[in-house]
């Protein structure tokens, strides 16, 4: 096993398993990962805080009220938000496809 795959191997709060990067962007890195409660397949963003004194700002809460009361089957849901080792942890319902390639396939989105 490479060291890679230790650090993907991880459980993440003692609930989800990581198992692949998906994305990597300035903010955080998004994990492809297991909830080993339910089996079911999630989507981990991992948002680096930066210094600890500051901690989650006051908008990024309400984002994340926000998006846990959205109960759409057009957005992605948020499953669960916790801090774990200095990194906020959004967990999202997984997608195979991201939002890009929904807009370039125009058999999915029509300009009606």
């Amino acid at each position: 096993m490479t060291e890679m795959d230790q650090l993907l191997s991880k459980k993440v709060a003692d609930r989800y398993l990581k198992r692949e990067v998906l994305g990597e962007g300035t903010y955080g890195v998004v994990y492809k990962a297991i909830d080993t409660k339910t089996g079911q397949t999630v989507a981990i963003k991992k948002i680096r805080l930066g210094k600890q004194k500051e901690g989650v700002n006051f908008t990024a809460l309400r984002e994340i009220k926000l998006l846990k009361e959205l109960k759409d089957p057009n957005i992605i849901e948020l499953i669960d938000a916790f801090p774990h080792k200095g990194n906020l942890h959004l967990v999202f319902e997984f997608m195979e496809t991201d939002l890009e390639a929904v807009i370039r396939d125009r058999n999915i989105v029509s300009s009606s």
